[in-house]
């Protein structure tokens, strides 16, 4: 298992910072020469680069930069896009040879990056803080790797850490329950558990903002924080499996079926970012996740089995068959947890286990 963990590097003082802006705008330059030459030569297989470049970066550098090159270039070609690809110069994939990270418990500032070995002399030390995801990491057993990420935004410099830890054994006992993933209530669970701290009022949020404006990605970053703290809230200890939908194109074709100003907002729901989250979560656990074929989940009788698309009403579900009524979420998340937890009357190509 690999992880990642961001620390915020623009405490650092303007002289520290016009030194870093130094470095990427170079290393922009140099990283695209490269792709240039690569592109030129339909070079897509190479491990290295064997040409030279006039530059002030330091000879190790020019060869972590080579090897970026290399991966973009590659990763052009594998995508089987015929242009030529231009790199932005937002992120500087480095490693161990560039950074010594220091702990200092008696200043405000409880950790420094040091980075070194750029060239032109340029040693940067800079302050940041340590997080909770940090130490959850950090003080946990898991190990820090050699490579590691400097990064550059709208909002400044970061450096993003990678710990790796070898994959848990996956639980033996323990309870299975089926989470239903929605607009109105984010998850849902199989045990009537809700588990949501009030996403759509964000998603209302962001369909006002001006697309691509710093409110907008503002508003953006409270969501994803808020789904977090929402996966969160489920009590992972007991639970062996969890069953979720596959709802990958759910919005794939949502265009003229739905009011356009609730498409607006559906548009900023993010389900990818709850399974991914939900299967780090899971994965650091021990819990199987299922991920099941959504077909109609929400039209079927949790109680009798019976489809029908006039039972569900909303938020509400009146089977026509039988008269059972409850919660249209609540069903759907039973539904999805018969259909991901095999039994002699499931049938097998319904679920497809994530890991």
């Amino acid at each position: 298992m690999i992880r990642r963990s961001r620390l915020n590097i623009g405490y650092a003082n303007k002289n520290k910072l016009d030194k870093l802006d130094l470095v990427f705008a170079e290393a922009k330059t140099v990283i695209n020469l490269y792709v240039d030459y690569l592109w030129a030569k339909k070079d897509f297989s190479s491990k290295f680069i064997d040409i030279k470049i006039d530059t002030w970066l330091s000879a190790r550098l020019q060869q972590a930069l080579g090897k970026q090159a290399l991966e973009i270039v590659k990763s052009q070609r594998k995508k089987k896009k015929k242009t030529k690809p231009v790199f932005n110069g937002s992120v500087l994939n480095l490693d161990e040879r560039f950074i010594d990270i220091l702990f200092d418990s008696n200043s405000k500032f409880d950790c420094w990056i040091k980075l070194g070995s750029l060239g032109n002399k340029i040693i940067v030390k800079l302050p940041t803080k340590k997080h909770k995801h940090f130490n959850k990491f950090f003080n946990s057993g898991w190990n820090l790797k050699k490579s590691f990420r400097l990064c550059k935004n709208q909002s400044g410099y970061f450096i993003d850490l990678f710990f790796e830890k070898n994959d848990v054994v996956k639980k033996g006992n323990g309870n299975s329950i089926g989470l239903d993933c929605g607009y109105k209530k984010l998850l849902i669970s199989s045990e009537n558990k809700i588990y949501d701290v009030g996403l759509e009022k964000v998603y209302e949020k962001i369909s006002r903002k001006k697309q691509g404006s710093k409110n907008f990605k503002q508003a953006l970053v409270e969501r994803d924080n808020l789904i977090n703290q929402s996966v969160n809230q489920i009590k992972l200890k007991d639970i062996q499996t969890i069953v979720v939908e596959d709802l990958k194109n759910v919005k794939k074709d949502s265009k003229g079926k739905i009011r356009k100003k609730f498409n607006n907002k559906l548009q900023r729901w993010s389900y990818t970012k709850v399974l991914s989250k939900l299967s780090m979560l899971t994965e650091e656990e021990g819990i199987n996740l299922i991920r099941v074929n959504p077909a109609y989940t929400s039209q079927t009788c949790s109680k009798c089995g019976s489809i029908h698309k006039e039972s569900r009403k909303g938020e509400k579900f009146l089977c026509v068959d039988c008269g059972f009524e409850i919660d249209a979420d609540y069903n759907a998340s039973i539904n999805i947890l018969h259909r991901g937890v095999y039994s002699p009357s499931t049938d097998k190509a319904n679920f497809q286990i994530l890991h």
